[in-house]
């Protein structure tokens, strides 16, 4: 009678079997790339979805169905009375749904992007803003910078020897006495502000 021996398994051999691994892959082979993990409907239009590690760029992201919409892609900005001033979008339909949709989490004023999914599926993100009336006939963004008794307002990035809007010289003043205002215009005297102090 002939003898079966069984070959001896070392102990980390036993342990990669028991755990379902193959103990053929030999240390120092690198495994197959695994195929990136699908974005998530609000990643496609920048809504942090979780996979990242960036800053919260939106207040509210939310999903709805609005049948009336042409395009791809809409941009808006609801200012504190309500009204929606519409900054991109393709064809004139009321982005009301959409505007509803998001108040259900941030209450005007909020800057919203939204992107068409599937169909007449839409997910838009929200972002609160600061907004502010400074009547300035001229240009579409405002810089104003004070360090101590240095002072400068920038007109679209240009150097400005115009009068500085009282509004957004208060909008600074409110920081202490270094800060950074930069406005971007939303519609007439409507600007959105944010206010940086050094």
């Amino acid at each position: 009678m002939g003898f079966f021996r069984r070959r001896r398994e070392t102990l980390n051999e036993q342990l990669l079997r028991e755990a379902g691994l193959d103990p053929a892959q030999v240390l120092g082979d690198t495994p197959p790339p695994q195929p990136e993990a699908p974005r998530s409907v609000l990643a496609t239009v920048g809504v942090p979805d979780g996979s990242g590690v960036s800053p919260k760029e939106w207040d509210a992201a939310v999903a709805v169905a609005v049948p009336a919409l042409v395009g791809n892609r809409v941009e808006f900005t609801t200012i504190p009375n309500g009204d929606v001033i519409v900054s991109d979008e393709a064809g004139d339909a009321d982005l009301s749904p959409l505007a509803d949709a998001v108040e259900r989490h941030v209450s005007p004023p909020y800057h919203a992007v939204g992107t068409r999914q599937d169909g007449d599926l839409w997910a838009v993100g929200a972002k609160r803003i600061a907004v502010a009336q400074i009547p300035f006939p001229q240009g579409e963004k405002l810089a104003l910078s004070q360090h101590g008794d240095d002072r400068e307002l920038r007109v679209d990035g240009e150097p400005s020897d115009a009068p500085v809007p009282r509004e957004l010289e208060r909008l600074g003043e409110g920081a202490g006495d270094s800060f950074y205002v930069e406005a971007s215009r939303i519609d007439g005297d409507l600007w959105e502000v944010k206010v940086t102090a050094f």
